[in-house]
């Protein structure tokens, strides 16, 4: 027991958020089998330079990068310059099934008796997640605004500019969980997304878990830990983590150095709460955090919310917050299940360098280095997209919390929900036309290769750097920084990388 304690203690810290592929033309589809198995062709050691793509790989050295990019590009426009009102009401229809379910959460909150517990612990687990992964989620990446844009008669509510963020009203009216909207924004839609499975990706589970992967600990009782640490990886992890993203962005902007090594380097609350000399590093301290972060939220969500209750009698008061609590545990798993399995796989590539936004390059990685869940279409026996069916589509997709889109969000995340549903289909047929892998699995399938990477059992697949497209190549702006720190570092004799 002293053992699974210790690894919690060493290893939560480095929990990620992440995701997963197949070739198209043997993705497995969440109701068939799959075509080919992938056991036997799973890299286990990084690729030396020059290997040729052959096999299971062959497609990166078949891939035309011009004309892939001008079909998949031109799928990405056509979408975005069709989204209308259409969009936005679907979007309102979608908060309006998200607060249903806060409010049948919020209804019974007072209750003890098991059903009571129960209707109020999934009502506000849900309303917490969906809130997240679907309305904050695409609302700040831009999904709509050009819809509800206020220059042209929208009310700006629903822009990246107008939800969540400024304040700590707009944070608990529009989006309120553990992680700051305006750090989330820094995390997720700069650095995850357009480095995506690289070392630049904070969300890279691979490299994240390594303290668990080499931990010397019975597999089985790695298992038993992701589940506690899937219990808990929001406020543990990702809350404080994203905070340290935001502080590293601002300190870049102003010219000061930080290595890479300390950019990735596990940032959980133990840490935030207790070592100040590593929070000095980001400009940041437990008061700060606590101020900026973690505060406002658990005083408002968990004391404050259930307030009046009191007055009625403290039993109904003490019985919501045990509600609330349990409430976020079961968001935290449901989360953790929908948003982890994103990008982890041993059928998931990740990749040694940069490569410019919306080229062919990038496009390429955010379809093989992602997973689709089942989407609204679904799959037929032969592997075949079927056609749109309605509210079916948008229930499945409300509880996937519409992350099950990942492959047609990584490639064009301005979009709204419902042009994902349009774009799914297209997509997948665009990767068959190119013979460019795109993975559509069960959840639960890609949760376990999920875990398996976690614990150490597989390894996701490297891109060989000679397999890159030259001409997409990039290096962004502290990428430049770090080289021309090195140099100094070089020129003075002493590496501060080597240091860390």
């Amino acid at each position: 027991m002293q053992a699974v304690v210790a690894f919690l203690a060493g290893s939560a810290a480095a929990l990620v958020p992440l995701s997963g592929r197949v070739p198209a033309r043997h993705a497995a589809a969440p109701n068939a089998p799959r075509v080919a198995s992938l056991t036997n062709m799973v890299a286990t050691a990084p690729s030396i330079s020059g290997t040729p793509a052959v096999g299971y790989d062959a497609w990166a050295a078949e891939l035309d990068y011009k004309a892939f990019r001008k079909e998949v590009h031109a799928l990405g426009t056509r979408l975005a310059n069709e989204q209308g009102e259409a969009d936005v009401a679907h979007l309102r229809r979608m908060i309006m099934w998200s607060n249903g379910f806060g409010a049948m959460g919020l209804a019974t909150m007072w209750m003890s008796s098991p059903v009571g517990r129960l209707l109020s612990i999934i009502g506000l687990s849900t309303w917490t997640c969906t809130r997240w992964t679907m309305i904050g989620h695409h609302i700040c990446h831009g999904g709509y605004n050009r819809q509800d844009d206020p220059r042209k008669g929208g009310t700006g509510r629903y822009t990246t500019y107008g939800f969540a963020v400024g304040s700590v009203w707009r944070r608990a009216r529009d989006w309120f969980d553990w992680m700051l909207p305006e750090a989330w924004n820094i995390e997720h839609n700069n650095l995850h997304h357009y480095r995506l499975s690289e070392s630049g990706d904070p969300d890279l589970v691979e490299r994240n878990l390594e303290t668990m992967r080499d931990f010397q600990l019975p597999r089985p009782l790695k298992y038993v830990a992701v589940a506690l640490l899937a219990a808990m990886w929001k406020w543990y992890y990702y809350a404080p983590n994203t905070y340290k993203q935001l502080k590293i962005s601002k300190m870049r902007a102003e010219g000061t150095y930080v290595s890479e090594a300390d950019a990735h380097e596990a940032f959980v609350l133990p840490i935030v709460l207790f070592d100040r000399k590593e929070c000095k590093k980001y400009n940041t301290g437990p008061l700060d955090y606590i101020k900026s972060v973690m505060g406002p939220y658990v005083l408002l969500r968990f004391f404050m919310l259930p307030l009046p209750l009191m007055f009625l009698n403290p039993a109904f008061y003490w019985a919501a917050v045990g509600n609330l609590a349990l409430s976020d545990v079961l968001s935290n798993i449901h989360s953790f299940i929908i948003i982890a399995t994103n990008h982890c796989g041993d059928d998931m590539y990740k990749f040694v360098n940069s490569c410019a936004p919306r080229s062919g390059t990038f496009y390429m990685r955010a379809i093989t280095s992602s997973a689709n869940f089942r989407t609204s279409n679904g799959i037929d026996r032969f592997g075949k997209a079927r056609k749109l069916h309605g509210w079916r589509a948008d229930i499945n997709d409300f509880f996937h919390g519409w992350l099950n889109y990942q492959i047609e969000h990584h490639a064009f995340p301005q979009l709204s929900m419902l042009s994902y549903q349009k774009a799914a289909p297209q997509m997948r047929a665009i990767c068959e036309k190119h013979g460019v892998p795109y993975v559509q699995q069960n959840v639960f399938r890609r949760l376990k290769k999920t875990a398996d990477i976690m614990v150490g059992a597989t390894n996701m697949r490297p891109f060989d750097a000679s397999w890159e497209y030259a001409p997409d190549a990039f290096t962004w702006a502290d990428q430049k920084a770090l080289e021309e720190q090195c140099l100094k570092d070089q020129l003075a004799g002493t590496s501060k990388d080597k240091e860390a």
